[in-house]
C-alpha cells in the first residue's frame, strides 16, 4: 500500500488547522510545500514535513487535541516511503 500526501495525509488536516497554521507560514494544504525535499531547521531533508510531524507527535499541533496514534503512524509511513505527493 502506497501512502500519499494527497489521499492519506492532507484529509486529516481540518480547515481550522489549515488557517491556524497558515498564520505561521505553515502551509499544510500545499502538497509542494509539504513534499519539499529541502532541509533546514535541523533536518537534512524534507524539513517542512518533518517539522509538522514533530509538532503533531509532541502534541503541539493541533491545538485542540493530539492526533490518534494510527494517524501519526500513517504520517510516519508516508515519510518513510519517500514523501509521495
Amino acid at each position: 500500500m502506497s501512502v500519499t500526501f494527497k489521499l492519506d495525509i492532507r484529509p486529516k488536516f481540518r480547515s481550522g488547522d489549515l488557517s491556524c497554521m497558515a498564520k505561521s507560514q505553515v502551509n499544510l494544504a500545499d502538497t509542494v510545500w509539504m513534499c519539499d525535499p529541502t532541509g533546514g531547521a535541523g533536518y537534512a531533508d524534507h524539513a517542512n514535513a518533518r517539522r509538522v510531524f514533530r509538532a503533531l507527535s509532541t502534541g503541539k499541533m493541533p491545538p485542540d487535541g493530539a492526533w490518534p496514534h494510527d494517524w501519526l503512524a500513517t504520517f510516519q509511513t508516508w515519510m518513510d516511503s519517500g514523501f509521495n505527493p
